[in-house]
């Protein structure tokens, strides 16, 4: 591959000016709302690190992100990144927000990298997006080498980890410039890939303000919360839910680097150390397993209870919120989970109510403030104006993202003439103007016997039955049906205690009788994606190759 260029495409209209200071920080909403937190409460702490096992101050997180930005700009020799691709590999915790911001600051565009991803993943990533730098920390190392062969063209560089200061007082704030325009490029997440190659999805500032601020309206951060973060970082889910709306308002994060069901009960006991936690359903699940294996009917189980009900917003998305699970989470926390739906392309559309009476089961709730949403009928196009019928959602908006790295035939495509996004998911409105989502448009919506069957139905009402821990509903193509529905079932237990016909008489009193699954498939897990999201096709590749 060839060295990465930068042309007239690249870099944004608004530049900064060459004469500035490497130090100063760029008048970003964010950065300003930070610099207003360090200066009203100098000891105002922003990053819980629990790897580091340290704190730091909205006052150094600035001085640290104007060192670092310094040090950037001297290792590329320029005075401005103008739109150049920084990658990096950074654990979940202080020195990834310190280098997103560094980023941002330099005036060019993060490439977070997953840090669960194997080589050959990582290297899809950095070839496709071309960055100017590669930023490895020293908890990688063992993986450097490796993309440094595969990329030799790509400068790497090595990023030292940050301590926190014992001296507050001797923390000098960076001076601040005027900010560069909002429509500069700021962010490269990669989609998923559940349905399609993953492509990176480029956010501007703007973007990204405006996903923040809507769900700091919506759901009313403000400084006196404290999130527990442990959802990765390469995903809007983790950057802008987590951290970026919870900065935006001056709240503290507490990072962990993964997640672990223990620790989250154990600060839960803690009552009043937290106020958020944001997740996706299996953690969830696994969270409530948890409870029964080890809490319940023990010394621990009243603090658990109560500490959990203490906080203020605990929030479910990324993947469809089985009701059970929600079910059996309320029962031992008296938490009513939110769900809410966005994806890489959007930010967040829809969300529940902050009133816990505005959680409706199996609804995402309403569009967020400034978000349009409508429903169009696939075939046609028309607007789906009556409740109660599917259509294919598509949002309007300045949360909508900019383009897809490189490939503006994808990115033309996947908008209407009139500048709507298409999302690919469809959806069903009711007369109270509560969306639910039916599923993915290619993978959940199966189409048998002539009939309709939203996927996600299914799976709600399979994992309502005891035996069943874990499934996924897809459809097998087959000549007289058109399709079938086909469940993999992780089962809880014994495996031999699902068999179909048992399975079809328990759930005949639920479901129409077309919607019940006439293929079953017992495995000893189902693949999920760091957001546990399950990649139907490839498992339709996998148990069912030659349908």
């Amino acid at each position: 591959m060839t060295a990465p260029v930068v042309t007239a495409t690249d870099v944004a209209t608004s530049r900064v000016p060459t004469n500035l200071s490497p130090a100063s920080l760029p008048s970003l909403p964010l950065f300003v709302q930070a610099r207003e937190q360090a200066t009203s409460d100098p000891a105002k702490v922003a990053v819980v690190d629990r790897t580091k096992a340290q704190d730091f101050t909205y006052r150094q997180l600035l001085a640290d992100v104007s060192t670092t930005k310094r040090w950037l700009l001297e290792s590329l020799s320029v005075s401005d990144l103008d739109e150049r691709r920084i990658a990096f590999l950074v654990p979940n915790g202080y020195d990834y927000v310190a280098t997103q911001w560094a980023v941002w600051a330099a005036g060019g565009v993060c490439v977070p990298l997953c840090t669960t991803h194997p080589v050959k993943e990582l290297l899809y990533t950095i070839t496709d997006s071309l960055p100017s730098l590669v930023i490895i920390h020293p908890a990688f190392e063992k993986v450097e080498p490796a993309l440094r062969e595969a990329v030799a063209d790509i400068p790497f560089a090595r990023f030292t980890p940050l301590s926190s200061s014992h001296d507050e007082a001797a923390i000098l704030l960076p001076p601040f410039h005027d900010s560069w325009s909002l429509d500069r490029r700021a962010l490269m997440i990669y989609t998923s890939g559940t349905t399609s190659n993953p492509k990176g999805c480029v956010t501007t500032h703007k973007n990204i303000t405006f996903q923040a601020s809507c769900l700091v309206q919506a759901w009313k951060y403000s400084p006196s919360d404290r999130l527990i973060h442990v959802l990765p970082l390469h995903h809007v889910h983790g950057i802008i839910n987590g951290l970026t709306a919870s900065f935006l308002s001056g709240a503290t994060v507490e990072m962990y680097p993964k997640f672990d069901p223990k620790t989250i009960w154990e600060r839960w006991q803690d009552k009043g150390s937290s106020t958020m936690f944001m997740a996706v359903p299996t953690i969830y699940s696994r969270l409530v397993d948890y409870f029964d294996s080890h809490i319940r009917s023990t010394d621990a189980e009243t603090s658990s209870r109560e500490g959990a009900k203490a906080l203020r917003l605990i929030v479910s998305g990324s993947a469809a919120l089985p009701t059970p699970i929600k079910t059996k989470f309320a029962e031992i926390t008296g938490q009513v989970l939110l769900e809410r739906y966005g994806m890489t392309e959007i930010g967040m559309g829809l969300s529940c109510g902050l009133d816990a009476s505005q959680r409706l089961d199996g609804s995402v709730g309403w569009p967020l403030p400034g978000v349009q949403v409508r429903l169009t009928v696939k075939e046609t196009g028309a607007i789906v104006e009556a409740p109660n019928e599917d259509g294919m959602i598509e949002v309007k908006g300045d949360n909508v993202f900019l383009e897809y790295w490189n490939k503006p035939e994808a990115t033309a495509k996947e908008f209407t003439s009139d500048g709507w996004f298409k999302t690919g998911d469809v959806a069903r409105r009711e007369n109270n103007g509560a969306y639910y989502i039916q599923g993915r448009a290619s993978v959940d919506l199966i189409k048998t016997g002539g009939y309709k069957v939203s996927a996600l139905e299914v799976e709600r009402k399979l994992l309502s039955l005891p035996s069943i821990q874990e499934v996924a509903v897809v459809g097998v193509a087959d000549e007289e049906w058109g399709q079938r529905v086909a469940a993999v079932i992780k089962p809880r237990g014994d495996a031999d205690s699902i068999q179909l016909a048992t399975l079809r008489k328990a759930l005949k009193e639920e479901m129409a009788p077309y919607k019940i699954p006439s293929i079953l498939k017992i495995v000893d897990s189902i693949e999920r994606n760091a957001m546990g999201k399950v990649n139907k096709k490839d498992l339709l590749k996998k148990y069912w190759p030659d349908a």
